[in-house]
């Protein structure tokens, strides 16, 4: 084997990679520009809104108004910026609501649409008292803004409460000085021509991407400490919430690498800190994919990022550059991923799917630090269902998703689904609830809560598959993890109707979050007959959450027939001439059409004793052998029709067992007297002729009694050390064997001739010697 080589001169190559490199020094690589704008008490005086009220505390509805509308004067921003990102300080107690909108606009030109501002549950800390919304982008047409304005809507039901908005802080970042998205693109293809990066031969190959080096040139950008790994077992999409209109990708990027990387300071007051960009992955608009949070090696680790919390580890998020939200989503419109995005998330997913072996069409409790499981291929909201990232029109891809990856990637998922949303399921006419934020199997379920009590049952569902064939079939059902406000139901109660009758299943779904709760395996006859049945009805708890979503069935090979043996066992002894035989014949679809039973007195089964032929399956057997067998040989012998019409035979392994009626014999063979102390040395042996002797049980007596005090019980030594209970009294022994059929000596045994007073003194010098160990 040989490999071509192209060379190039040492000159040439270090001009070319002269050319395209990106240094990372201060005097090349333009720190981010930032700046923040906070507003605070009087500062809401700047606008204005019927009905609100603005104190040193911040603003809030006056004191009759139900509902009000405040709207600030136009903010011109102290610098320009292509990217904005707010956070703000809030009290909105119980049966009140505020809700914060902004736009942004170039000198005095139009307005962009108004942004409604949103939570952002995995870009705040656990100590953080603040909001943060998603990061707001300007069209690329504009190229930067320079002036704001923000509004604010109050609602409450009783004037005994007021939400109150105590601040509100702008971060304005501007990365438009630095290369545009076609610009990286032809440096990235420099450079790969330079140092020959071609696809790996092994496994689905990385698509092109354009690395870190090329895009993040910031002194910022390269760093080891504080790095880990973990193999992702899970992949995530999500999207940046970032403005659609906009063409320079790139300067995107860079505003969200900016955002996440530095720490919170008067410039940017609502920056997060994190020491780099969260996600693993970006994908733009147009297919072009950019690598995220540091690697040392992006072939082949993969790094914790910091883009779904307790999932950061175990997984590979990766962010779809835009805002896809439904088309009428009030304040935040989106956009559907367009065909090249789509493309490239395929492609990047396919690539980890394959190198790190996951099933994108199952829900794995892998992740070290999230409770449950999840689906391995999910959405960001799929996690913990408090977001809406990745937006509805990227989440609904999902299912698209794990299609066009497993095609890529050749797995085939070979189950048949029931989607509780179709007409293969019904259930009663009752008060459902549906998982929130498309939560469930394919982006749907139902749900509803336990109760322990008859006559408040209401809910019901049946699962009724169109089974393709005759056969056996695994049958579970999805367990989602939705955002309840409530734990689930230990007691699910589940009744499978099947071929061979009805079977009920009491599961936790609890303990299932998250996952395909098995319920077992089943024989199916084709159609429509089988079905699953689950009711609210529990005797374990009340109020909790009971799942209605996906199931789904697995056709499998049923065991294979065999003939299990099952008495008298192999190896055994049996004190009884009359011996009862016994064995399992387990078949899965096949007749027993004869049985036949023999025992022979060899291993080779030439010299057979017993054979016995019935019509029909057969399970025990008895024979009297009348006398003692010192090796016997038994089976059992099954032929069956199977569903092909043809027969088969099936045996049972060769059993070996015995028969010893002969009780064994014993005899004390010596005592010796310790030369120090007064221990006694007893010594014992025995036979049979047959099995053998398993055990002994010693006992002692004084001399001339008549009743025995036991000493050694079921013990398997010949020899043991005595200490009289009366140094000057006189005890005898006997000893009871006892073989491997069971036979005993009787308790009529007379002593044994030697005792104590016939103990032979045992001089120091010889005692270890006759000792036996």
């Amino acid at each position: 084997m040989y490999k071509n080589f192209k060379t190039i001169s040492f000159l040439a190559l270090l001009t070319l990679l002269v050319a395209v490199s990106w240094p990372k020094t201060e005097s090349t690589a333009a720190a981010p520009i930032m700046q923040s704008l906070i507003w605070q008490g009087d500062d809401f005086a700047n606008g204005s809104g019927d009905g609100t009220a603005v104190s040193l505390t911040g603003l809030t509805l006056d004191n009759e108004a139900m509902t009000a509308v405040y709207t600030s004067d136009p903010i011109h921003t102290p610098i320009n910026f292509n990217a904005l990102v707010t956070s703000w300080d809030a009290d909105v107690p119980a049966d009140s609501s505020l809700a914060i909108q902004v736009r942004t606009r170039k000198g005095t030109g139009d307005w962009s649409e108004w942004f409604h501002l949103e939570t952002h549950i995995d870009l705040i800390d656990e100590d953080d008292h603040e909001n943060l919304s998603d990061m707001i982008t300007v069209p690329e047409v504009d190229e930067t803004h320079d002036t704001i304005q923000f509004r604010v809507s109050f609602g409450r039901f009783d004037t005994a409460v007021s939400p109150q908005l105590h601040s509100i802080s702008f971060t304005f970042i501007d990365t438009t000085d630095g290369p545009t998205t076609e610009e990286l693109l032809a440096r990235q293809q420099a450079l790969d021509a330079a140092s020959g990066n071609r696809p790996s031969a092994i496994g689905y190959p990385r698509p092109t991407v354009i690395s870190r080096d090329v895009w993040c040139t910031s002194v910022d950008c390269d760093y080891t400490a504080g790095l880990a790994y973990a193999d992702a077992s899970h992949l995530i999409v999500h999207h940046t919430v970032s403005s659609n209109t906009s063409s320079n990708w790139a300067a995107t990027v860079r505003a969200i690498w900016s955002f996440h990387t530095y720490p919170a300071s008067d410039t940017c007051t609502s920056c997060r800190g994190w020491g780099d960009i969260g996600y693993n992955y970006l994908v733009d608009q147009n297919g072009v994919i950019y690598e995220g949070h540091m690697s040392e090696d992006y072939l082949n680790l993969d790094v914790v990022g910091t883009h779904a919390s307790g999932a950061n580890t175990g997984s590979m998020g990766v962010a779809l550059v835009g805002t896809f939200t439904s088309a009428d989503y009030v304040g935040l419109p989106g956009i559907a991923p367009p065909t090249a995005m789509k493309n490239s998330l395929v492609e990047i997913l396919s690539w980890k799917a394959d190198q790190r072996g996951i099933n994108v069409y199952e829900s794995d409790p892998t992740m070290p630090f999230v409770e449950g499981g999840r689906p391995n291929l999910m959405g960001h909201r799929d996690v913990y269902g408090t977001t809406e990232c990745p937006g509805d029109q990227a989440h609904q891809l999902l299912p698209w998703l794990r299609d066009q990856v497993a095609a890529k990637i050749g797995t085939v998922d070979e189950h048949i689904y029931v989607n509780e949303n179709s007409a293969q399921f019904t259930k009663s006419v009752a008060n459902w609830y549906e998982g929130n934020n498309e939560c469930g199997h394919n982006l749907h379920s139902y749900y509803t809560f336990s109760t322990t009590n008859p006559a408040a049952s209401a809910n019901w569902g049946i699962w009724r598959p169109n089974v393709p064939e005759n056969g056996r079939y695994l049958i579970q059902m999805y367990v989602p993890y939705c955002a309840t406000g409530k734990s689930e139901t230990d007691g699910a109660t589940y009744e499978i109707y099947h071929a061979d009758g009805m079977t009920k299943v009491v599961a936790s779904q609890q303990a299932s979050l998250g996952q395909w709760l098995t319920l077992g395996e089943f024989n199916l006859t084709a159609g429509t007959d089988n079905y699953v049945y689950l009711d609210d009805l529990t005797t374990t708890d009340n109020d909790l959450g009971l799942w209605f979503d996906g199931m789904r069935l697995l056709k499998i090979s049923p065991p294979p027939d065999e003939v299990k043996p099952v008495a008298p066992v192999d190896g055994s002894w049996l004190n009884d001439p009359q011996v009862d035989f016994s064995w399992e014949i387990i078949t899965t679809t096949s007749q027993v059409l004869t049985t036949t039973f023999t025992v022979s007195t060899d291993i080779s089964q030439t010299n057979k004793l017993i054979t016995e032929t019935w019509g029909t399956a057969v399970l025990t057997h008895t024979h009297d052998f009348a006398t003692e067998q010192p090796a016997l040989y038994w089976q059992a012998t099954a032929v069956v029709s199977t569903t092909d019409a043809l027969t088969e035979t099936i045996s049972s392994s060769l059993i070996q067992f015995g028969i010893d009626m002969t009780v064994p014999t014993s005899t004390i063979t010596a005592v010796y007297q310790m030369p120090i102390g007064a221990d006694f040395l007893v010594k014992w042996s025995g036979a049979d002729a047959l099995s053998g002797v398993a055990s002994y049980t010693v006992e002692y007596r004084l001399k001339g009694e008549t009743n025995w005090t036991s000493w050694l019980t079921n013990s398997t030594v010949n020899n043991a050390f005595f200490t009289p209970p009366d140094p000057n009294q006189f005890y005898e022994f006997r000893v009871l064997a006892k073989d491997a059929a069971g036979n005993s000596q009787s308790a009529d045994t007379p002593a044994a001739l030697l005792g104590t007073e016939q103990a032979i003194p045992l001089p120091h010098a010889i005692m270890l010697p006759m000792i036996t160990r």
